[in-house]
This record gives C-alpha cells, sequence and structure tokens, in this order.
C-alpha cells in the first residue's frame, strides 16, 4: 500500500506534469495524425521510467511497470487524438496555445483528452518512482483514432488484455461504469436528376429527406433506467451533384445515434429505415445504412471498421466499482455518485471482449468539442492523484475477487 498520499505523490511532479500536459495540447493530433504527439507520450514514459515502451503496427503507445503477486493487472487507456478546431478566430485563447488563464490551462483537447492522458502516464510514473511495488502489471494506453471509431483499442486489443480497464475520459472527478454507445447511420434518397429549370421532370431528393428529417424530432425513443434514452441528431448533409443548377440524383444525411444498451445497432438501423420508407416520394427509393469507414494509423496500417461504438455497463456492485470508490473517498475532498456516462468512449471495446471496465478522469465533459475547452488546474491535480489512487486499491484486488 501507499506511504505517502496521492495528493503528496502528485506534488512531487506537479510542475512536470503540467508542462506534459501544455505540450501534449501544443501538438495537434488530428485522428490519423497523432505521429507527434505519440513520441512526445513515448519520450516521456522513457524517461520516467516505465519497464517497458513500445508502439504497436497502429502507433499505440504502451507504457508498462511489473508487477508480481496475486493482484489484478490494469489497463489505463485514453487516446491521444481530437477532433478539429473549427474557426479559430471563435475561440477565446489560442487553440493549441496551452495558455493558462485564471487557473486553468485552455486549448482544444486539454479536456478531451490529453488533461486524462496526461494525469494517467504521471500517476502510474510516480507510484514507480516512489518505490511502489506494483501487486500485477499495469499497462498506460495512449490510443489512436478514438474519436473516429476506436482504432487504436481494437487493435490494441488484438495483443493485450488485463483483468480491470480504466478509462481516461472527462468525469469531473467522478468514477463513470458505463455509457450509451454510438452508431452512425447514412440515410440516402435516390432520386432523378433534372435541370433546375424543369422541376417537374426530377424526382427530388431532397423533399424526401426533409419528411424523414422532420419526423426524426418525434421519433419515439427507447429508454433504459439509468441510461435515460437513446438519441438522434442529424449533422451532415451531402448530394451528389455541386452544381447549384442542378436537381441531384442523390442526398444523404449522416445521423449520429446514441443507442442505450438494448436498443441495438440492428434494431436502430431496421427502425430508421422504415420511418424513410415511409417518407418517400412515389418514385424514389432510399435506404438506411450503417457507415463504414476506412481508416489510416499514421503508421501507415489501415483498417475498415462499422461506425459503432458498443455500449457497456459494469454493475454498481462488481468489486473494481466499490474498491473504485473507496480509493476516490480516500483521496478527493468531495466524492460524487458513480455516474454513466452519456458519449461513448474505447470503455464499450474493452468491455465487449470481456474486461471489467470503470473510468475517471479531470475535466468537464460538456466542455469537450468546444470553443470554451479548458482545464482546471486543481482539476489536473485532483485526477493525477484519483488515478493514484484507483492503481493501488484497483491492484491490490485478487484476480478471483
Amino acid at each position: 500500500m501507499l506511504d505517502r498520499s496521492p495528493v503528496q505523490l502528485t506534488d512531487q511532479h506537479w510542475d512536470d506534469l503540467v508542462l506534459f500536459t501544455q505540450r501534449l495540447v501544443q501538438t495537434p493530433s488530428l485522428p490519423g495524425e497523432e505521429g507527434q504527439v505519440a513520441a512526445l507520450v513515448q519520450a516521456e514514459m522513457e524517461r520516467l521510467g516505465y519497464d517497458e515502451v513500445r508502439v504497436d503496427q497502429a502507433g499505440n503507445v504502451v507504457g508498462t511497470m511489473r508487477g508480481a503477486g496475486d493482484g489484478s493487472s490494469l489497463l489505463l487507456n485514453t487516446h491521444m487524438d481530437h477532433v478539429a478546431v473549427g474557426d479559430p478566430a471563435r475561440w477565446p485563447h489560442r487553440p493549441f496555445g496551452a495558455e493558462i488563464h485564471d487557473d486553468a490551462i485552455w486549448g482544444r483537447a486539454t479536456v478531451d483528452i490529453k488533461g486524462p492522458l496526461a494525469a494517467q502516464v504521471y500517476a502510474v510514473a510516480a507510484l514507480k518512482q516512489a518505490g511502489y511495488r506494483f501487486p500485477a502489471d499495469v499497462h498506460v494506453a495512449a490510443v489512436v483514432m478514438e474519436e473516429v471509431g476506436g482504432l487504436g483499442t481494437i487493435m490494441l486489443l488484438e495483443w493485450l488484455r488485463a483483468d480491470i480497464a480504466l478509462i481516461g475520459e472527462p468525469s469531473n472527478l467522478r468514477l463513470a461504469r458505463g455509457h450509451r454507445g454510438r452508431v452512425e447511420l447514412h440515410a440516402t434518397v435516390h432520386g432523378r436528376a433534372a435541370h433546375a429549370s424543369v422541376p417537374h421532370l426530377a424526382v427530388n431528393p431532397h423533399y424526401s429527406l426533409a419528411r424523414f428529417l422532420g419526423q426524426l424530432a418525434s421519433l419515439p425513443m427507447v429508454e433504459e433506467g439509468e441510461f435515460g434514452a437513446s438519441s438522434v441528431a442529424p449533422t451532415l448533409y451531402s448530394t451528389d451533384n455541386t452544381s447549384a443548377n442542378v436537381i441531384p440524383q442523390e442526398a444523404t444525411v449522416v445521423l449520429d445515434y446514441r443507442n442505450v444498451p438494448s436498443d441495438t445497432p440492428e434494431r436502430v438501423q431496421a427502425r430508421l429505415n422504415d420511418a424513410l420508407q415511409s417518407c418517400l416520394d412515389p418514385e424514389a427509393r432510399g435506404e438506411v445504412v450503417i457507415a463504414e469507414r476506412p481508416l489510416k494509423a499514421y503508421t501507415g496500417y489501415e483498417h475498415v471498421l462499422p461506425a459503432i461504438f458498443p455500449s457497456f455497463v459494469t454493475p454498481a456492485d462488481h468489486p473494481a466499482v466499490r474498491a473504485g470508490q473507496v480509493a476516490l473517498a480516500q483521496t478527493l475532498d468531495e466524492v460524487g455518485p458513480v455516474m454513466i456516462w452519456r458519449f461513448a468512449t474505447d470503455g464499450g471495446h474493452t468491455a465487449a471482449v470481456g474486461i471489467p471496465t470503470i473510468g475517471f478522469g479531470p475535466g468537464d465533459d460538456r466542455l469537450a468539442h468546444t470553443v470554451m475547452e479548458h482545464l482546471p488546474l486543481a482539476q489536473l491535480r485532483t485526477g493525477c492523484a484519483g488515478t493514484i489512487a484507483l492503481v493501488d486499491q484497483l491492484g491490490h484486488l485478487r484476480r478471483d475477487a
């Protein structure tokens, strides 16, 4: 067990932790472009004394601390990629400046996900440098392409498994034990193209899709206990033509569907397809399909994935959940109730292969993907300390617990 408090261990590395977080934020890393951040993470893990650091085929960086005993091996998992900035002029501070204002680091990925990533990297290193004896192996994985489907974690799980997974996503310092899934679907209507001056000769796909979009707002959603309800949001719209004076033959709308566990991707697709069929003009046809995304990692590794993040839930009475709450109660001034994330994470992939999964990280998830994204330094400090406590408590769970 620990001979110093997690906060004391964090404070011994505080200046370096802040600087590392800033360096990560200052290095853009869109999906498929994480190479420079991966090099930073690899170098920092090596500098901090991880027993082993490796980069796999997909470009995931995995640092390992070796343990000995009958404890539970741990996989700490946080991704390196982030969403686009949008218009930089809309940001109150430079999106990749990592500037400190009002005791917070500002910029893209401070919350989602480089603050939590830095906290995990330093939490395990702080334990090692304090002479801590790990009761089992601890792996810290900085993975690629989470924002576009989880290619990195899916690849990682082909060669690395652990007894418990701890997902480092922003949770406002609360323990998370599940989330809704995400399914990306494309609804396409096929009509008949024509010159815009003779619309009576066309079968305009826009009208069918307009009726469909109007239905979505009132489409009954599946509800499931603490997960709440599934939800659907139209996000992108495209046609097969770029000329303003042509009625297109095809039009497609992208749907971001967040599903509760019982609302499976197959059921979602069937229900939305039925809704689309009821909205088609007589001569139009259409379909709703689950998107497939060809992905290419910065290493050149390529794979095609269905655009599905599985939902997951770890029971409230699972030993990992109970141990997690004990760890946070001993470390945080105030411990919030265990939560269910509204958004999807790589935890869906770890849970899908049978690894009990929980989550914890600094940052307000409501700021993720916005121009107001920032991470209070106090949250970074407590997030690192909380992660230290979680590694200690979870690692000491017997494998047969």
